[in-house]
């Protein structure tokens, strides 16, 4: 059943035509992603469809009775409104057509009356209709509002306001959901949840997101949004993906072919040219060759369309960090209204690693990232963090704080580049009149790339990002993506972006319910082995360390230095071993029993150097007292 019909759509935004010429058809049982640069016109399209906007020319045609729901970007609740309030809006939608259905059947030997209970029918069972209920407890306990649904709706944080918004718009009764960036906000078991809510869903979806592997596990078709026009793709984001490079090589190796003929042509046309003049034989070929010249140049392969500008990221690391130990912490431990979030005896970052941080949303992702660069401190009275010698950090903090608002664009790349200011804006996508913005006006996605601008120009041997793909499109996500590929330093990462963590993650650390996970190999298989979405692998409670000596003959200065040096030969040992275990868990196609087998003799060496390390720390401190 068709829900929406958009014919020859224009929209004009200033002087600048975003939409030209768009033709789109959403029908129930639809999947179809949304793609396009930052600024394409998405969500302008979106808004256009559901009535938000009126377009400057063509029309929308919204079958009788249908209802599209855009999910808020920036959701407001009144005051009085509670998390059951908002999530059960759609609920009066749903009864009104429970209404309608059983009001026609007591008509249904009139064939229109039966048409039309059975379009509304064949509507009530693809919304969920008779799920409606079972619905709204799962939306309750997949975005973990269950037994918070008298709670305000006003005083929630930002990223609950927007989970609740997405929570009310699965429960809208709507024909067709136009998700715009669905997971910012959720965590990976969250967006596993909504990528099962939203495939027994009957209606259409219209997806717009820069979370690859989500847009893969929803969508069927893609809508590529370029230059105000677009075009459809069968199959999901990876299957567009591959199809546009098989057409962008088809399309230049035939444009090459037809330069090479035509330059072929020309250097025949030109010879008969020279000859013509000779007989009247070579006149007449002369003109049959000019008519063939003709008809082939009507005949012309079109050049390839030249790409859109594109972003290219980088971060220079002219000279690299010699330290082997790169950020180190001991009795790392943080706890929150009483409820611990982790607990971490001794954590080592070496020079090169890739590691990805994960768990659910208030976890300690965040914490454990600031108590590690030393913006927190640790709960644990011994706690401490140490970089290593010449290592520089650069922090993507999420929130995009540490500049001024009240500056424009240009004056916050003035003060760090000088002259150079005005074109480093344009290199990374600032139009020149978008360049006197303040800060505090940016959007999501111009913050973004301001944050990442500047961590650019750090020189920074250590990166370490908190959710840097949010507010970020496609294509600004791959470029991320390719920069951090090619960057040479060390690296330590939160995303919900699972494929942009498997790809360049070799080490996951994974905080859950109080515990701590450390394993070597990326989170993508991580979660695999252990079966499951997002589930902490029981640990035993973590035994106090430095326990008490037994009392003994006291040591002078020359036996704890012997000591000293032997516990430093053989934590260099152990460190050796560790390197060697995590160099098989690189090795293609093991078995995942193997795989265990690694993981249980990584945490009993890391055990053992966390022994050695703290009798280290004790002999160091003696010897300092005497």
């Amino acid at each position: 059943m068709r829900i929406v019909l958009a014919e020859n759509l224009e929209y004009t935004l200033g002087a600048r035509d975003l939409l030209a010429g768009v033709n789109l058809e959403l029908r129930h049982g639809d999947r179809l992603a949304l793609v396009g640069a930052n600024g394409s016109g998405k969500t302008t399209l979106m808004r256009l469809l559901v009535g938000a906007l009126e377009p400057t020319a063509g029309r929308i045609h919204r079958s009788e009775g249908v209802h599209l729901e855009l999910l808020a970007q920036d959701p407001l609740y009144d005051p009085n409104d509670t998390v059951e309030s908002v999530l059960k809006r759609g609920f009066a939608r749903v009864r009104a057509m429970e209404a309608e259905l059983a009001r026609l059947e007591a008509h249904l030997a009139d064939l229109e009356v039966y048409q039309r209970w059975e379009a509304l029918h064949e509507r009530y069972q693809a919304i969920g209709g008779y799920q409606q209920r079972a619905r709204y407890e799962a939306v309750l306990k997949g975005l973990r509002f269950a037994g918070r649904e008298q709670e305000k709706a006003s005083v929630l944080s930002g990223g609950e306001a927007r989970r609740l918004a997405l929570g009310a718009l699965l429960l809208s009764g709507a024909d067709a959901l136009l998700l715009d960036e669905p997971t910012n906000h959720l965590d990976l078991e969250m967006t596993a949840w909504l990528v099962g809510f939203l495939q027994s869903y009957g209606g259409a979806i219209l997806t717009v997101s820069h979370d690859r592997r989500f847009l893969d596990q929803v969508t069927q078709r893609v809508a590529w949004l370029r230059r105000g026009q677009i075009r459809l793709y069968e199959g999901n984001y990876s299957a567009f993906r591959r199809e546009r490079a098989l057409q962008e090589e088809q399309e230049a190796r035939e444009y090459a072919n037809w330069l090479k003929e035509k330059e072929r042509r020309e250097g025949i046309l030109e010879q008969a040219q020279r000859w013509a003049h000779s007989s009247a034989k070579h006149a007449r070929r002369l003109h049959s060759l000019e008519a063939r010249m003709a008809q082939f140049m009507e005949e012309a392969v079109q050049a390839p369309e030249a790409g859109d500008p594109s972003l290219r990221i980088r971060f220079p690391l002219e000279k690299e960090a010699t330290a082997e130990r790169v950020l180190e912490g001991w009795e790392l431990q943080k706890t929150l209204g009483g409820r611990p979030l982790f607990y971490i005896p001794h954590l080592l970052v070496r020079k090169g690693e890739r590691i990805a941080l994960i768990g659910p949303n208030g976890a300690g992702k965040t914490t454990l990232l600031k108590v590690l660069l030393g913006l927190l401190p640790s709960d644990h009275p011994a706690g401490r963090v140490r970089t290593g010698p010449g290592v520089r950090v650069g922090y993507y903090d999420q929130k995009l704080s540490g500049f001024d608002p009240e500056l424009t664009l240009f004056e916050t790349l003035y003060r760090m580049l000088g002259e150079k200011a005005h074109a480093a804006l344009g290199a990374w996508m600032f139009p020149y009149e978008a360049q006197f913005k303040q800060v505090k006006h940016l959007s999501g996605g111009e913050r973004a790339r301001l944050a990442l601008l500047s961590l650019s120009l750090q020189q920074a041997s250590l990166l370490v990002l908190d959710e840097p793909t949010n507010h970020l499109d496609l294509e600004t996500v791959e470029a991320l993506e390719q920069a951090l590929l090619d960057y040479p330093g060390t690296l330590l990462l939160v995303s919900h972006d699972l494929a942009f963590l498997d790809r360049l993650a070799t080490r996951t650390w994974h905080v859950h319910n109080g515990q701590f996970a450390d394993y070597p190999a990326p989170p993508g298989e991580y979660l695999e082995r252990r079966n499951v979405r997002i589930a902490p692998e029981k640990s035993p409670d973590p035994k106090p360390q430095n326990p008490t000596a037994r009392p003994g003959r006291v040591k002078g200065r020359w036996h704890l230095e012997r000591e000293k040096e032997r516990l430093e030969a053989e934590i260099a040992g152990l460190e050796a071993q560790l390197q060697a275990v995590l160099a098989q868990a690189n090795q293609p196609g093991l078995h995942h029993l193997e795989y265990a087998r690694i993981a249980e003799e990584q945490h009993r060496l890391q055990a053992l150097l966390e022994q050695a390390f703290a009798r280290w720390a004790e002999l160091s401190e003696r010897l300092e007292a005497l």
